[in-house]
């Protein structure tokens, strides 16, 4: 039986990673039915396909929708409207969860394997639910043969089914095992080399999950938010409490086999380099890191230019500086960096030492965030620059080389990466937040403990301190950060004041924290609406996405149920768009409700919807400035030297300027004596 198994799973492996497609009405149709089933040889399979489904949402869609990281190519609003991610949900991973889950159900021994089972498929329905809204769950994958509807359940019915789910599986657990019942090729906690499976760290998983989901669904229910929130956080020992907790996925090192999504996408099957389709650091994101001057932007992002091959130009930044004037005050009018054309009066007031230099110069920067690709809005233009008769452009824009930008770090993207579904700062994080809304504990305790675990889990723990020291990162403090270049958002952080304030400083690290988790990401952002990004702008563009604005658009509340559904399971297909508007704090009429900017009935609503016209519509003028670039080393030329003698430990200025930043003297702009 075991042989005949395992042939049959080999077989539906190899027609999941060489292409197959069912039609989603098939997921019912139970052709490959089996309940003598071994969880050793079906569940490392069903991870590997989780890891691909996220991996290709993540990239094609969510990366966006978070506001992480940019993949350009994909910046425009677009319409997923086939079946291949309902597919690969239920036909590829679900129906074999739920074939397990029959199979262990009830049966003495196999508790730990049924909490595993029902932890990851709880943690699928999050993710499906999380994307589309209500969808089939106490239908779907029915044990009937044949059965080829199936209906929609509310939102609501499926938080609840889940969070019931994670709690029966945490009662499940034994960490005394029964001889079997654990897996002994775990990919999830079975270590680096999958072996036997950790259960305290699979428990920790179901409970921090169970955690996650309880605040998720706040704005469904506070109910039944605080029900389960308030049961986890009895014994806060069984969440996720240390870098070894964390839910970590691992790819393998077979480039034909088992490598990452991203290596086989952007690496080994790439031709020429290309910033519209790997993805970089964004520009919302970063202002943030660089606001607060965080050290996890080395982990998170490789500096500009890293991938590049020898002798390519870096991206340069024109700055103002000044400077003493006396020590550059010469006669030679072929070197513009020391020539003065008011040599001789200079020589002869004797005020020489009082004169200050305006200057104009470039270097390099380290860290450089990619643009979304339209700069300005349909109607908009550049304002002119004051007292000039040219207009700003934009400065992100002007590259030497696609290699200049700050692309998201190799160890997110490599060969054998790792994906992370939840870490331990988000524990701590969450715990912060039912401390605040239930009164479970010390939030403040929490807060910074969620901090010194992603530190932590970077490596980056020596460099915490001047950190937790700063104004709106200490607790109950607030900071105003930078401007993005257009003067559009700026990245302040207030969390001097009370619960609301405690819960955006909470909120806006737990975001940090989960950078290229971009389902957290967006989750979060959508449920609390505390980062309050601008939308992204359309420069006229068509688009076939209904509610498409050729103006702004406000990233997406959802995807749209597979076109599919509106033929073959018409009547629960309408049914579930009526349950989604029902719970829907703000919906579209496009596309009877099923559109990608109604909203779900997790999130709240966006303020910002009430004002957008104002805010973005119509004839604009821009301004440039790129804050979080201007006076980097020092503001003044002095002060610059100084940071690259030491970035360097260069004694000639000249060459230690070079070799710091590619230093580049462009012009005198005036002299003055200060008043």
């Amino acid at each position: 039986m075991k042989k005949i198994l395992t042939i049959g799973v080999g077989l539906l492996m190899a027609c999941f990673f060489n292409g197959c497609t069912r039609n989603f009405e098939e997921i019912n149709t139970n052709k490959n039915k089996f309940y003598d089933v071994e969880i050793n040889q079906i569940f490392p399979g069903t991870v590997s396909r989780t890891m691909k489904l996220i991996a290709e949402m993540n990239y094609n869609k969510i990366l966006n929708f978070s506001r992480y990281s940019v993949v350009q190519f994909a910046t425009n609003p677009s319409q997923e409207i086939g079946d291949n991610f309902f597919n690969q949900f239920y036909v590829g991973i679900v129906r074999d969860l739920k074939n397990l889950e029959l199979e262990y159900d009830g049966k003495q021994g196999f508790e730990n394997r049924l909490a595993i089972v029902k932890t990851w498929k709880a943690y699928m329905y999050y993710m499906f639910a999380s994307t589309y809204g209500g969808i089939p769950m106490s239908d779907a994958i029915a044990a009937e043969q044949n059965k080829r509807t199936y209906t929609y359940d509310s939102e609501k019915q499926v938080y609840t089914q889940i969070l019931e789910d994670l709690k029966a599986a945490n009662m499940l657990y034994n960490l005394s095992p029964a001889p079997g019942d654990f897996l002994s090729t775990d990919p999830v906690f079975g270590g680096a080399s999958n072996g036997r499976s950790d259960l305290s760290k699979w428990q920790k998983f179901t409970n921090t999950l169970r955690l996650n989901v309880a605040l998720h669904v706040q704005n469904l229910s506070m109910d039944l938010a605080r029900e389960h929130a308030m049961d986890v956080m009895k014994d806060p020992s069984k969440l996720i409490s240390g870098v070894d907790d964390i839910v970590t996925l691992r790819w393998g090192k077979d480039a034909d086999l088992s490598a990452s999504y991203y290596f086989t996408r952007l690496i080994k099957n790439a031709g020429s380099f290309s910033e519209s389709t790997y993805p970089a650091i964004s520009e919302y994101f970063s202002l943030y890191l660089f606001s607060f001057n965080d050290a996890r932007i080395e982990a998170f992002a490789h500096k500009g230019n890293a991938l590049a091959p020898n002798a390519v130009a870096p991206f340069l930044h024109t700055d103002t500086l000044t400077r003493k004037h006396a020590l550059f005050c010469g006669n030679n009018v072929n070197n513009p960096n020391t020539y003065c054309p008011n040599y001789i009066l200079h020589q002869a007031d004797g005020l020489n030492n009082l004169r200050i230099d305006s200057i104009l110069v470039d270097y390099a920067m380290p860290y450089v965030p990619l643009v979304e690709l339209n700069s300005l809005a349909s109607g908009w233009e550049w304002e002119f620059v004051p007292g000039k008769d040219y207009r700003f452009s934009d400065p992100l824009t002007r590259k030497n080389s696609p290699y200049n930008y700050s692309f998201v770090h190799n160890n997110f993207l490599k060969e054998d990466a790792t994906m992370v579904l939840l870490n331990w700062a988000d524990a701590c994080f969450l715990k912060a937040e039912a401390a605040v809304l239930f009164g479970t504990g010390n939030a403040q305790q929490f807060y910074e403990e969620g901090i010194k675990a992603s530190y932590a889990q970077y490596n980056l723990s020596s460099k915490l301190d001047d950190y937790m020291k700063k104004d709106g990162i200490a607790w109950n403090t607030s900071a105003k950060g930078y401007a993005d270049r257009r003067l559009l958002y700026r990245a302040s952080i207030n969390g001097k004041g009370g619960n609301s304030n405690h819960l955006e400083q909470i909120y806006k690290q737990r975001y940090i924290a989960d950078f290229f988790n971009a389902l957290e990401g967006w989750n979060l952002e959508r449920r609390t609406r505390v980062l309050r990004f601008p939308p992204f702008f359309a420069n006229g563009a068509a688009s076939d996405v209904e509610g498409y604005n050729s103006t702004y658009n406000y990233w997406t509340e959802r995807m749209v149920y597979p076109l599919v559904e509106q033929s073959k399971n018409q009547e629960a297909y309408y049914q579930g768009i009526e349950n989604l508007k029902m719970e829907s704090p703000f919906y579209r009429a496009d596309r009877w409700g099923d559109n990608v900017y109604t909203s779900l009935g997790f999130t709240k609503k966006n303020p910002d919807l009430a004002i957008a016209e104002y805010l973005w519509g119509g004839n604009k003028r821009i301004s440039a400035n790129v804050e979080y670039f201007n006076k980097k080393y020092g503001k003044t030329y002095e002060e610059v030297v100084v940071t690259a003698k030491t970035m360097t430990g260069e004694g000639d200025e000249n060459t230690a300027l070079k070799k710091a930043f590619n230093y580049n003297f462009r012009s005198l702009l005036n002299t003055y004596i200060p008043q």
